[in-house]
């Protein structure tokens, strides 16, 4: 199966991210790396908060749609381009899809914070550092 990789400034693709992630409310001015498959959007990685050593990110998708491609292009512009020593993710306790997700790609549970959501749900903090990063090696 072939896939389009979208890289960049792409407000469509953090919009689409935005409205399958629960707890996202926007990720306006995102750089945003998108995958598409037969002319559809199926998945797409964002970045927002960069604070010089780290930045957020945000991934949503349908079925199987990362790539080793994806993975090392948004890995490379966070760790390479803009020099982050780590990326952080947070992710609904409830939501184990996700929480095994950024464990497959190499993100360490870092903390939670209990009290995050209205429904009483835990906020997990992850964190992948740059020199764990498997995407980028080899």
């Amino acid at each position: 199966m072939s896939y389009l990789i979208l890289t960049g400034h792409h407000a469509h693709v953090a919009s689409w991210i935005a409205a399958r992630v629960e707890s996202c409310q926007s990720l306006e001015g995102a750089v945003a790396f998108g995958a598409m498959r037969d002319g559809r959007l199926v998945g797409g990685i964002a970045f927002t908060e960069f604070r010089g050593r780290d930045i957020r990110v945000t991934v949503a998708g349908e079925g199987a749609w990362l790539t080793r491609r994806l993975l090392r292009t948004a890995f490379a512009y966070a760790f390479q381009d803009l020099r982050c020593r780590r990326i952080s993710a947070m992710v609904k306790q409830g939501n184990l899809a996700s929480r095994r997700l950024v464990q497959r790609l190499g993100f360490r549970r870092e903390g939670q914070h209990p009290g995050f959501f209205e429904d009483g749900d835990i906020l997990c903090s992850y964190g992948l550092l740059a020199d764990e990063c498997l995407w980028l090696k080899g």
